[in-house]
């Protein structure tokens, strides 16, 4: 039949990239569509007897049939298919008549996205390590090797030399042309080339400099390594990098075809974090069902918001279960090109940012862009991690955003929209060192936001004089409250206007847990 000939005749050029004829927001050529459970047609491998699919196949010279997706017991991915097709001006008219089968239950355009790069001049200054206080939180932690960051972009040097002692090894994985880990993934032993389907995550072979060192700067800011006398720390130090090449060889490396294949692989390796330094506006409900799966799967999920000045996040930085990362400057000014609004979680340096590129083995360049800001967010988040292995991910992100200095007051016009402000790795370090994760459930706080006067009462008797008052750095500020006796089991604290407002922890020196409470 004609699919099975055009099959043959066509894969060679699927991959070719050109720009966008149809809609740039979406890739020329290509669909997704979900069956319903019951649907009893055969698509994988196709071999339908379906008049009116066959129809379809034939009017718009569909090539391709996949089903990128399976094996993640998810109830829509494992029933979601890409259709490749020739006649590109006809994506809507194809959706039509796809969602008109009845064992169809939607069909939606493909989103095309594109990496935040803004290249620059060199520059040899990691100024953003000093402003997110990243070695006061290496004087706790340096990171864990059991700490995996996924890097989903164009590509990832793998060779380079300060990035090859933090690759992230599959241990279960031999590289001898078998799939030895039984994973659906060849020989992927760093990581994997979804795109061109091969165990390479590297840029193409004859690649000296430009969009393809995207991946390679992303992974280096995340994560280089780190206290080796080479070229450039890494903000998570010794946290292992996983490269997922999402972008063809044949092609200028500036957009991301297979992005939501390249999530499928993150997913499928157990990664703990994955770092998205790619949007578009396209809205999709398989890429929703993706970012839900990885979210059920405990992964910690962190996007670039986009460089459009524009007041909302590109997806998948719009996506409830992903963090949203805006870029600021030197001076704690959001940048020029940083989108901001109510989808931003937190902001991060994302001008001036030196690091590794791709064009050699000790290629180093200074990269702009909120794509720059999305990594060293995501190496703060593989530290704290490395720290509290058993964080969970909503308490890992809130520690993010808790420990965040406000810069509202320097950037008139954007108040409110900058999200919890700009990281600080120290200060959110800090908060889960005082907190403990396990607050004490015997012990009740009202109100909480206080204004001037806490109310606690506790299960047991308690003296004023063994409570103590730590602020979010974990310094001792009892003296600057008053602490009084209402009952044996409840005290009452006065004075909290004396404090900034913010989070404080209460704790009883017999009490292994303490108690976080907020001061408005």
């Amino acid at each position: 039949m004609k699919l099975q000939f055009v099959l043959i005749l066509v894969f060679a050029i699927s991959f070719t990239t050109k720009a966008q004829q149809f809609d740039p927001d979406y890739l020329d050529g290509v669909i997704f569509f979900k069956i319903e459970s019951n649907a009893s047609v055969n698509l994988d491998p196709y071999d339908s007897l379906n008049l009116q699919l066959n129809q379809i196949i034939d009017d718009y010279d569909v090539s391709e049939i996949t089903h990128p997706f399976s094996g993640l017991n998810n109830d829509t991915l494992d029933l979601t298919y890409k259709m490749y097709f020739e006649d590109t001006f006809q994506v809507n008219q194809l959706i039509n008549e796809m969602s008109t089968l009845l064992w169809v239950d939607y069909a939606e355009k493909a989103p095309l996205f594109r990496t935040s790069y803004i290249p620059s001049d060199l520059n040899s200054l990691q100024w953003y390590l000093d402003k997110i206080n990243a070695p006061e939180a290496w004087d706790i932690s340096f990171g864990s090797e059991d700490v995996s960051i996924a890097i989903v972009d164009n590509a990832v040097r793998t060779t380079h030399s300060d990035l090859v002692p933090n690759l992230w090894v599959n241990t279960a994985e031999s590289e001898n042309g078998f799939d030895s880990d039984l994973n659906g993934y060849t020989d992927d032993i760093n990581g994997y080339d979804v795109a061109d389907q091969d165990n390479n995550p590297n840029p193409p072979a004859s690649f000296t400099g430009g969009a393809f060192s995207h991946g390679t700067h992303c992974a280096g800011t995340a994560s280089g390594a780190t206290d080796n006398n080479l070229g450039i720390a890494g903000v998570a130090f010794n946290t292992k990098i996983i490269g997922v090449k999402c972008t063809p060889d044949n092609s200028s490396g500036a957009t991301l075809p297979f992005a939501y294949e390249g999530l499928k692989y993150a997913i499928d390796v157990d990664a703990d974090i994955i770092s998205m330094s790619w949007g578009s506006r396209a809205q999709s409900f398989t890429g929703d069902a993706l970012l839900s799966q990885a979210a059920l799967n405990g992964i910690i999920m962190i996007a670039a918001a986009g460089n459009d000045n524009e007041e909302n996040a590109l997806s998948p930085a719009s996506n409830a279960n992903v963090m949203a990362i805006g870029a600021t400057d030197e001076d704690d000014l959001k940048a020029s090109f940083s989108n901001y609004g109510p989808d931003i979680d937190l902001m991060a340096p994302g001008k001036s940012i030196y690091n590794l590129f791709g064009g050699n083995d000790n290629d180093y360049g200074y990269s702009d862009g909120t794509s720059m800001a999305c990594p060293i967010v995501a190496g703060a988040a593989g530290l704290l991690l490395s720290e509290f292995p058993d964080i969970s991910p909503q308490d890992l992100k809130n520690a993010l955003k808790d420990g965040c200095d406000d810069i509202d007051a320097l950037n008139s016009g954007f108040e409110d929209k900058l999200g919890s402000g700009r990281l600080n790795l120290f200060n959110s370090m800090s908060i889960l060192n005082t907190q403990n994760f396990n607050m004490n459930k015997n012990v009740k706080v009202y109100p909480n936001p206080a204004k001037n006067i806490l109310n606690i009462s506790f299960d047991k008797n308690v003296s004023p004089e063994n409570i103590l008052i730590y602020d979010n750095l974990g310094r001792n500020i009892t003296n600057k409250v008053s602490i009084g006796i209402v009952s044996n089991t409840e005290v009452k604290i006065k004075s909290l206007s004396n404090l900034s407002p913010g989070y404080y922890f209460m704790k009883i020196n017999d009490m292994v847990e303490p108690v976080k409470f907020i001061i408005e």
